[in-house]
């Protein structure tokens, strides 16, 4: 894919692109994190048809649900062998299912010990605290739990990354 950058002087960035079935798209990144999506026109690709403005947070949001991979780390996997205790922190992303859900929602042999949320964590959280967009949960368990974990929070686990089905 081509991305065409073009300078808009007192505005900010302009970055376009045509997608795959020949629309074209644009994100204008203002001095002051705002951004415009734009659709343009496909007769007239100069012609705006359609746009709208992001705050930086719901830029923020937006992105994350575009960009549809979640990592999951793991904190330390320190031999061969798989059935082992891991410890890894899961993101909840943006669009997840369990988004707005209590924590005892989520079916899994993992053990989720603390939550971090806004820079602090939340140790030992009960079955009711309600997951949000942003939590990062900090679990233990056998590297197969994990991914059940991964998989029920944000989609589908492959070697440790996490990719959101949609």
């Amino acid at each position: 894919m081509e991305i065409e950058r073009l300078a808009l002087p007192g505005v900010g960035v302009s970055y376009s692109f045509v997608t795959g079935d020949g629309t074209r798209l644009g994100v204008i990144c203002h001095p002051n994190g705002a951004r415009d999506i734009v659709l343009y026109d496909r007769d007239d690709p100069t012609d705006v048809r359609a746009a709208a403005t992001l705050s930086p947070l719901a830029a923020h949001h937006v992105a994350d649900l575009l960009a549809a991979t979640s990592v999951i780390d793991l904190v330390p996997e320190d031999g061969p062998d798989v059935d082992a205790v891991t410890v890894a922190r899961v993101p909840v992303p943006a669009g997840s299912d369990h988004d707005g859900r209590p924590l005892g929602s989520l079916r899994t042999d993992a053990a989720v010990v603390a939550i971090l949320r806004d820079g602090h964590p939340v140790i030992r959280p009960d079955a009711r605290w309600v997951l949000r967009y942003g939590d990062t949960l900090v679990a233990v368990g056998t590297r197969d739990a994990i991914d059940q974990l991964g998989r029920a929070v944000t989609g589908y686990v492959s070697d440790g990354v996490t990719t959101r089905q949609g």
